[in-house]
């Protein structure tokens, strides 16, 4: 038996990354997985794939009714889709550089949120939402500031949510993702003017020296997931190999 079974899950950003990793994970765990995201092709060995804009209500809200019809209600949702944007200071960002990054890891997160709660209160059904957050949204560098700016927003997100909906048997918990080898890290690392260098640094930045494995991630979601953690709600779970402990 596994942690998940009898659950069914949504995964955002489940076709590459830490995404891919966590809807492997929960699959093997005994959950019904489905993955939303904006490539052609899902992850092997899920239940359910469907490309989807995230930042775009009316797909949002027919993916996750499809869902219900072909899985039954979704009552764990694991928003991992982002991207790293621009990595261009505030002074030279553009107004389509904020509305781009900020749409896909804000509004997608909260969209995608609030149609899955919706269907866990018109049910009565308890829930578990984890967010993808970040050392990024925890303390300030000086790169990629903008996306800065969307994982402290996924935070208060997910602790607003973690009161609100408490008593309704929704967790909300997020993840504070530190340097993890997925494609998102070279994209930041081309969108930063320090190149290269700029991966060294975040892994010399580290106490671990070394960057996480996806799936060194997904075994923390796993747990949120689960009903393991049925006491643990509004936390920020650092998995960042000691980074904000400094």
């Amino acid at each position: 038996m596994g942690i998940l079974d009898g659950k069914t899950a949504i995964v955002t950003g489940g076709a590459g990354g830490v995404g891919s990793a966590v809807a492997s994970l929960f699959a093997q765990e005994g959950a019904k997985v489905a993955v939303f995201d904006m490539k052609e092709d899902g992850p092997q060995g899920i239940d359910f794939y469907r490309k989807v804009d995230i930042t775009d209500e009316g797909a949002v809200r027919a993916a996750v009714a499809t869902v219900v019809e072909v899985l039954g209600l979704p009552d764990v949702l694991v928003n991992a889709a982002a991207i790293a944007g621009t990595g261009a200071p505030t002074h030279e960002a553009t107004s389509e550089d904020f509305d781009r990054v900020f749409a896909i890891n804000v509004k997608g997160t909260f969209l995608c949120t609030k149609h899955v709660i919706a269907g866990l209160l018109a049910t009565g059904r308890p829930g578990s939402i984890v967010n993808i957050s970040s050392t990024y949204g925890v303390v300030g560098n000086a790169d990629i500031p903008l996306y800065h700016g969307t994982k402290a927003a996924v935070r208060l997100l997910s602790k607003c949510d973690a009161v609100t909906y408490a008593e309704k048997g929704i967790r909300s918990n997020a993840i504070i993702l530190g340097s993890t080898r997925t494609d998102m890290t070279v994209a930041a690392m081309k969108a930063s003017p320090e190149g290269e260098a700029y991966v060294r640094n975040l892994i010399a930045a580290h106490p671990m020296k070394r960057q996480a494995e996806p799936v060194e991630i997904a075994r923390v979601i796993a747990f949120l997931a689960s009903d393991l953690a049925s006491f643990v709600t509004g936390a920020d779970i650092p998995v960042d190999g000691g980074y904000t402990a400094q």
